[in-house]
This record gives C-alpha cells, structure tokens and sequence, in this order.
C-alpha cells in the first residue's frame, strides 16, 4: 500500500496545483490555505509530485487494449480474430494483422494522441520551471529523459514526426514534420546531454521504480542505438553495447528469480525491473488485458468482476516454439479449463454460425471450454474457444475493468538478450553472449544453446519478452517483419515498416508531410 499512498500524493498535487493556478483569475474567492505555488515550489523535493501527471500517459499508453500487449498484434506473436460478430470492428484488427492499415486506424491515432499528449505535458512543466529560484536542474532533467523516452517510441512506430520542445508556441501553431534522423538526433541529444546526465539519478527500488532515472535514460539509449540502422540507415552497434554496459557495470540490476514475479501485483522488489508501471485498479487505472483476452465464460473462473471479452490470443507457431518444460510458457493459458470444483467450464454458445453457410461452423470440442492452440481461420468465423490467452501477468481475484498488475517498459532480462544479440553482431565474445542468454533460459527451466544465431536469438527474445510491446521492432531489426505468415499470404512492402500519419493529424495540420506509401 505504501505505492499507492505515494501516488495518491501525486495526484492531490496535482490538483492542489491545478487549484493554485485557478485562484489567480478569481481574487474574490475566500481563501482557504496560504499553500501559495511559490512555497510549494520553494522546497526542490516537491517538484516530483508537481510534474507527476506526465508520468500518467504511460498508464494508457500500456495498459489499453491497443496498448504495449494489443501492439504485438501486427506480428507473428498475438492475434485479434473475428469469432463470427464478436471482433469485426470494422476489421481494423484483419489489417493490423496483415500490415495493411490505413491513416484511419484507431490504433494508429491512440499511439499519435497519447505520445503527444505526454510530450506536451513535459513542455508545459519545463516551462513553469523556468525561472523559479531554485535548483531544478534535477527536475528538468527528468523531463527531458521522460519526453526523449516519448519520441523514441514516436520515431519506432511514425518516423518522420515534428520535434515539439516548446510549450510557450503560438495558438495557432502547426509544427512541421522533422525527417527521422532529425528526430533519431535529437533524443539522442537530449539523453547524452550532460545536464541530464548529471542530474539524473542512479538511485532504483521503489522510489525510482517507476520514474526516468540514470540507467532509464541509457535504457532508452541502447534502444535507440540498437535499431539505428533502421531508423537512419547507419548502424550504431558499438554505441548500443556501450549503452548496455553502462547499465550492467552499474550492479544495480539482476534477474528476478521467479520470471513471474515480474508482472504481479506490486513488483517493485523486483530487481529486475528499470522502469515500470504500477498499476492499481483504484488508484492507478487503465491496464485492461485480463478482459481483453479471457474467454466469456472464464470471467467466475478467475474472479474478475467486469464481463471478460474473448479477444487477443496467442498464434499456433508462437505458442508451439516453447519447450514443453519451459515455465514462460505458463503465460499462456491453454487446454480445457476446470471451475473450482473441477468440473470443465461449458461454453453453451460454443456454436458459431455462419449466415453464409447454413450448416453452420462448429466446435469440434464440443460445448466444453478447451483453450486450443489451433485457430482456424482470422476471419469471419475463427472458434470462440480457439488460441491459448494471455496469462503473463497473473490473474487477480477481485480485479474490475482494469487490474492491478504491474508492467515493465525496460527490465534488466532485456539488457543481457540486448547485449548478447551486439556481440553476435560485432563478433564479439561469442562465450559471453551464450552465457547471457543461457542466464535466461536456465531460469525458464529449459537447457542452454550450444550455438547462438540470428534466428534461435529472435525466437528467444519473443519467449522472454512476449506482451511488453518490443515484438515488432525486434522483427524489423532482424529483418523478417514483412515476411509472409499464418494469414498473411504475401510479402509486405518496406513502407508499412512505419506506420502513417493520422488521417485527422494531416486534416488539421498542412505542414505535416504524410509517410510514403499512405
């Protein structure tokens, strides 16, 4: 609970700010507290809770159903298939499967929207920094890294994007599209900037858990540095290994001993995490995916309280290339499914009809719920009971619309595959890199690689890192995201390798230059 209190002083910060800035246009209201903003400000350690609210984009921003789990959709990981009328929705998840989506999509304006909405955030705080008489640099340096975090996941998903760094901009100003090395160089100055490096801290646990600190900021780095050919068409391979040590050398991190505890209820002891979510289902909303992927009639089965949603789901070929002793496969909830007494749950409308085939499409389990791993089709009729569901982040008793589970952006697990996959790449000590991985893997509970590649690295990345949002960058870095896959017959063009403009952001802004191919 102690998390909890920390961000409920966040938010009635945020409001007692909010208030403060009201009462200068209203000087006959009664006042109640001599709490002016110049002596909140006068104390530095009061300028976290002042700028905590752009920190909140980040708990939309993960937790949505189009959020860092609904993202590996539009790979070879997830899939949202039409389970007859359930799932259509105008079949933006068939185009998101088969990476033909349109500057229309709804994913595609969230991710512009909430980006820049946290960017604006940052501007606007630096802004009532500027000028107070105290020592802020700790503060700004904070901004800068969390706005720098903003753009790196602009520039991986958009390109070519404005570089807003201002909030004191005219009423009416409409920024211009930067080209994505503009961008690419500009969050890199901002993250090696020697201000912010100064001032950022290297303090982890619980108070920097979920906060851009020292090894945040290089986190960020080493994502940059490590798909820079993609953004730039320069590598930086030696930059990212660098970026990856850095963290390292530190031994502030390690990996949890249970892969699990990860992603529970309050995973702040773990030491594995560099940057995360708290999520709370009270204080801290917005992470959905329990209803986002449990079948309907799993709802009683685990406790949740809203109406559950039978959507994402896992494909065949991922669920297939875990090892069958392999513990991270068990976030993966598969096979019949039993109530507490151990009676298998019945799914009395597994029946699905199809208006053009009047014999209709039918369950070959029968009416008892079997989560198999066989989904038959995309679309229109994929089985309500087909593909194995999303149980990574432990299921909690009692959980509402939105659930309490934690969620790592950046965990330490991440840097020994990041700075294994550098040394493949570098001919560098390929003993070490096995040995990295295989940390991972022996944790799994499976055996070590002999031999580390391309391919068996990838698959391992997907296995470790699955439903954190990091699939689709990962397959473009390797080279393999355009690739035909399970209904998804043909090659992609080399465009949709970044994702458009948002129809409504081009309407509005003629400045703003649509990406080729859209």
């Amino acid at each position: 609970m102690k998390r909890i209190s920390y961000l409920l002083k966040i938010l009635m910060v945020i409001l007692l700010t909010g208030v403060l800035q009201q009462s200068c246009t209203k000087l006959e209201e009664e006042v109640y507290s001599d709490l002016t903003g110049e002596k909140f400000f006068a104390d530095p350690d009061n300028l976290i809770y002042a700028f905590g609210r752009v920190y909140t984009n980040i708990y939309t921003l993960v937790g949505n159903k189009f959020g860092m789990v609904g993202k590996e959709c539009g790979t070879d990981m997830f899939v949202v298939p039409q389970r007859g009328g359930d799932w259509f929705d105008g079949g933006e998840w068939h185009r998101f499967h088969r990476l033909t989506w349109t500057p229309d999509e709804g994913y595609v304006a969230f991710y512009w929207n909430i980006l820049y909405e946290g960017i604006t955030s940052c501007n606007q705080m630096l802004l009532q920094f500027e000028g107070l008489d105290i020592n802020t640099d700790p503060a700004q340096a904070e901004l800068r890294a969390l706005r720098a975090l903003y753009y790196y996941w602009l520039i991986d998903l958009f390109g070519n994007v404005p570089i807003v760094d201002r909030f004191d901009v005219p009423e009416d100003f409409k920024p211009a599209t930067n080209s994505r090395q503009e961008v690419f160089d500009f969050i890199e100055s901002e993250l090696t900037d020697p201000m912010v490096l100064a001032n950022l801290s290297k303090e982890t646990g619980f108070l920097y858990y979920s906060r851009m600190n020292y090894y945040a900021a290089y986190m960020t780095l080493a994502k940059l540095y490590l798909n820079a050919e993609v953004y730039t068409g320069a590598a930086r391979w030696q930059d990212a290994l660098s970026a990856c040590d850095t963290i390292m050398d530190a031994n502030v991190y390690a990996l949890e001993g249970d892969f699990f505890n990860n992603f529970i209820e309050d995973a702040t002891s773990s030491p594995e995490h560099i940057l995360g979510v708290p999520f709370d289902n009270i204080n801290a909303l917005g992470f959905e995916y329990h209803l986002f992927t449990l079948h309907y009639n799993l709802q009683d089965k685990f406790g949740i309280q809203s109406a559950t949603w039978n959507g994402i789901c896992a494909q065949q070929a991922f669920f297939k290339s875990f090892d069958s002793t392999d513990i991270r496969r068990d976030g993966l909830l598969s096979g019949p499914q039993y109530d507490a007494e151990g009676n298998q749950i019945v799914d009395p409308s597994y029946e699905k009809f199809d208006p053009q085939n009047p014999t209709g499409v039918i369950d070959p389990d029968g009416p008892g719920l079997n989560l198999s791993d066989t989904i038959n089709m995309l679309e229109p009729n994929c089985l309500r009971q087909a593909g194995t569901r999303i149980a990574k982040f432990p299921y909690i008793e009692g959980s509402d619309r939105y659930t309490s589970n934690d969620f790592p952006i950046f965990r330490y697990a991440d840097v020994l595959l990041m700075k294994a996959e550098l040394l493949l790449r570098t001919g560098g000590d390929m003993g070490e890199a096995l040995s990295l991985v295989n940390e991972i893997r022996i944790r799994a509970g499976v055996d070590g690689f002999t031999d580390l590649n391309y391919e068996n690295l990838l698959a391992e990345r997907g296995r470790e890192l699955y439903a954190e949002g990091h699939r689709r960058s990962d397959m473009i870095r390797f080279g393999v995201y355009l690739n035909p896959r399970w209904e998804k017959d043909e090659m992609s063009s080399d465009y949709v390798t970044i994702w458009p403009i948002p129809k409504a952001q081009t309407d509005a802004n003629p400045n703003l230059i649509q990406n080729d191919g859209y």
